[in-house]
């Protein structure tokens, strides 16, 4: 007699890698966002404390969101000007820039992503 699959527990493997991809995304998240508060407008420094890793659900799908001027859910009050800083030239000054975003995200969240992974589906398969 061949010994092979005994026993398939697909909703258990289903479970445990939907719940490291979960931690992957917010892991590369995390890893995306001090890049991020490196390069973020500073004035006052408000709009720099807003930055946080929120995650959420797209259908079956796990979201890591990186989130700069408050609203809902964030514990911070709106600010209306992150949208504008992050899509407009100004004079900022010490090195912040407009697209301090999308920038940090496209140079590292591939490999965050990818690496964070790599690391939770080993630890659980």
């Amino acid at each position: 007699m061949s010994s092979g699959w005994r026993r398939w527990e697909g909703d258990r493997v289903n479970r445990v890698v939907k719940e490291a991809c979960q931690k992957a995304c917010e892991k590369a998240a995390n890893v995306v966002l001090p890049a991020t508060k490196q390069e973020v407008p500073l004035d006052e420094g408000f709009l720099l404390r807003t930055g946080i890793v929120l995650m959420r659900w797209k259908g079956s799908n796990p979201v890591a969101v990186i989130s700069y001027g408050g609203g809902a859910g964030t514990g911070f009050p709106k600010l209306p000007y992150a949208i504008r800083w992050h899509e407009n030239d100004a004079n900022f000054q010490h090195g912040r820039k407009k697209k301090y975003l999308k920038d940090p995200f496209n140079r590292l969240g591939p490999n965050a992503l990818q690496n964070c992974l790599i690391e939770e589906l080993r630890a659980v398969l």
